[in-house]
């Protein structure tokens, strides 16, 4: 019985070849393809598996790389699965690269603290309320999160916060209901905080998990705006701006990004109410990144 898989003929092969990822992707990219080096982990290790038309290039380049056979790779992939609309978007993970330029260290902070693999976890819903104090500077951001599993045994998600550039520390991130702050990687260099969140039970398929957390900012200037890059797609994403009522902005306006530094798209015009707060709802968000901007 033939007992070879795609990631252990992968994984043998990569060590056979004495390569490391990161020579590996080096080698790629020479070839004009682009990988993250978290996907390469994951395929190797089995935790997803190429299916994406550009995913399948990677493979063929990588059996040139590799001094395989024309095929020998992709052959032993099983058959595409079958997804709905929504369950290809929802099962989706932007990796670093895509949205940050693959900033150092990310990709290796995300697979050391073990986020799920992609397609265990659906995100039903995130609202994010983000509190500016009444100097105008960022304060606090409450985010709440519906989770439900898509393979048993999940037991926990990876959240990343980024400080802006003039913010006196990185982010804080403190627990809230549901849930407890387990392992967190501050990276300094590039301003992320990656914190892993435990849910307070093990979800089997199809159950959900209502977690709640705050993140502390350390702003020392007047914010201009508040975004989130989506890396994972959720059914719903809910923004919310709170002024405080002696510092209400001229004008607030939605947008969108296709990464961290495309223009921003308008998404209209917002409304201030009459208790200093704005909000903008996106149900199965087109874009990675919404947020907030205005105008003192």
């Amino acid at each position: 019985m033939n007992l070879d898989t795609f990631p252990s003929v992968l994984d043998r092969t990569i060590e056979r070849s004495g390569m490391s990822l990161e020579h590996l992707q080096r080698r790629l990219s020479a070839r004009g393809v682009r990988v993250s080096l978290s996907t390469l982990s994951y395929w190797r290790r089995g935790r997803t598996r190429p299916e994406r038309p550009e995913s399948m290039k990677a493979v063929s380049a990588m059996e040139d790389v590799l001094e395989l056979p024309r095929g020998h790779l992709a052959e032993l992939l099983p058959p595409r699965k079958p997804r709905g609309r929504w369950a290809s978007r929802a099962g989706e993970t932007r990796q670093p690269d895509v949205l940050w330029r693959d900033p150092t260290g990310l990709a290796a902070a995300l697979s050391a603290l073990e986020e799920p693999s992609p397609g265990t976890l659906t995100y039903l819903s995130i609202h994010d309320h983000h509190r500016l104090d009444s100097m105008r500077r960022d304060a606090s951001t409450t985010v709440r999160m519906v989770l439900r599993a898509e393979a048993d045994g999940v037991r926990s998600c990876v959240v990343l916060h980024r400080a802006e550039d003039g913010d006196t520390a990185l982010p804080v991130v403190v627990a809230g209901s549901g849930c407890a702050v387990g392992r967190v990687r501050s990276q300094p260099g590039n301003r992320f905080v990656v914190s892993e969140i435990l849910l307070d039970r093990t979800l089997s398929v199809g159950q959900t998990a209502l977690v709640s957390y705050e993140v502390r900012w350390f702003g020392t200037v007047p914010a201009l705006r508040y975004s989130r890059a989506l890396r994972r797609a959720p059914r719903s994403y809910l923004v919310e701006v709170g002024f405080d009522r002696l510092a209400v902005p001229a004008e607030c306006h939605a947008f969108t990004q296709g990464d961290a530094w495309a223009a921003e798209r308008g998404g209209g015009r917002l409304r201030v109410g009459a208790f200093g707060g704005a909000h903008h709802l996106v149900s199965d968000p087109q874009e990675p990144i919404v947020g907030v901007r205005w105008v003192w």
